[in-house]
């Protein structure tokens, strides 16, 4: 079993601390209004009273009727930002070091 590289494991906490700040989230009205943050799987929920704005920020500090932070699927897109991450570095680092050796 391979050792996890930590250096993977910030890249991919940062990542998925930062999707919702800078993606928009719709409105979803199943129930009581809100917005749901996070890709590919939503780990943030924030019920509006009166929805205004699909920003993180906007919703946060104004007009917020309850927060839900899943911490089972945010570890869930952890996991998936961290191989996502750890794939595309081996596929990269591979084809640098053939043409290195070819060179």
């Amino acid at each position: 079993m391979k050792k996890i590289n930590r250096k993977y494991i910030k890249w991919s906490l940062w990542i998925c601390l930062l999707i919702p700040l800078f993606i928009p989230s719709a409105l979803n009205t199943d129930g009581k209004s809100g917005f749901l943050y996070g890709l590919p799987f939503r780990y943030i929920t924030i019920h509006q009273q009166n929805p205004n704005s699909g920003w993180f920020f906007d919703n946060f500090f104004n007009g917020n009727d309850g927060l839900l932070i899943n911490p089972g699927t945010f570890v869930i897109n952890l996991i998936i930002a961290y191989l996502i991450i750890q794939f595309a570095f081996n596929r990269f680092h591979k084809k640098d070091v053939q043409k290195t050796e070819q060179i």
